[in-house]
């Protein structure tokens, strides 16, 4: 009896981190949507988003540790403020590329991170990279020059190269991490926001934003800061890397998918290759890696 409880058990928190993880690619999907829905300039964009950010960061550390909160933020120590000042650099970088290039080209090389972070890895750690990944990889690449080539001689290759940077500082951020598991990441997020802000702050026109701004920005940085970010590190809990890794390239397809529909905003053919290209690259390579986890 006690069997089939702990079966079902297993099942259902197997369901429960399947949706979370779901949930957590669906709104960080809709980053695009916001992006598009403000007047505001990018400067005032990354500020004020990181700055509610913090404050969101700041209730759910004060609501964790309650009396302990500030002890929690300073045991980060210089390890951990280096990894938020280089988080920080790629929320600069995201936020930059919505602005500078289409919804479809940020999301296809955000979706190369965890190519460049194999690379990094072995650079540094000297992690040996399986040859599925190098040739996922290969191909990955392929798709993002495909992608590129059509943003030549067009005012979105400076938003790519912004999105490529995006991708390379988060990979940084996720081999620092790994090389340090046992980093708390809740206050290294209230520092990566708070630093964004201040960064972004003196080119920032706040003034100019109008209350469609102000209530957009709130919701574009909880969506995208707090609910996604707690809502991933619950579901990948429960379920294997390799399966949420799988889920979270939904938001591949969903961020240009709704901005297309919403603004028929058209990525246009390149996009459209490459995307493909390095989707089916990250698609199987996930598939494959969830194939061998479960034997």
């Amino acid at each position: 009896m006690s069997a089939l409880v702990d079966s079902a058990t297993v099942r259902s928190d197997h369901r429960l981190g399947v949706f979370l993880v779901a949930a957590s690619a669906v709104a960080w999907s809709i980053s695009g949507i916001f992006a598009r829905l403000l007047t505001v300039d990018e400067w005032t964009t990354v500020s004020m988003r990181a700055a509610i950010g913090a404050v969101y960061m700041l209730v759910g550390l004060v609501a964790m540790h309650r009396g302990n909160s500030l002890k929690a933020l300073f045991s980060i120590g210089w390890f951990g403020l280096g990894v938020a000042a280089c988080a920080s650099l790629s929320m600069l970088f995201y936020v930059g590329a919505l602005f500078h290039t289409t919804i479809a080209n940020v999301s296809v090389i955000y979706a190369t991170t965890p190519f460049w972070a194999a690379g990094l890895a072995w650079l540094i750690m000297r992690e040996m990279v399986p040859l599925k990944t190098l040739v996922a990889a290969l191909i990955a690449l392929a798709g993002v020059i495909v992608m590129v080539s059509g943003s030549f001689g067009s005012s979105h290759l400076f938003g790519d190269g912004l999105a490529l940077g995006m991708a390379l500082t988060f990979a940084i951020v996720a081999v620092i991490v790994r090389a340090r598991p046992g980093l708390e990441m809740l206050p290294v997020n209230l520092v990566c926001c708070g630093f964004t802000a201040l960064v972004g702050l003196p080119y920032a026109s706040p003034g100019h934003a109008t209350p469609q701004d102000w209530l957009v920005l709130a919701v574009f940085a909880f969506t995208s800061i707090p609910l996604a970010f707690f809502m991933f590190l619950a579901g990948a809990r429960k379920i294997p890397a390799a399966e949420s890794g799988l889920i979270t390239t939904l938001d591949v397809v969903l961020s240009p998918l709704w901005v297309y529909l919403i603004f028929a905003e058209n990525p246009g053919q390149a996009a459209i290759v490459g995307g493909t290209i390095v989707f089916g690259a990250v698609v199987w390579h996930v598939i494959d890696g969830l194939r061998a986890s479960r034997g």
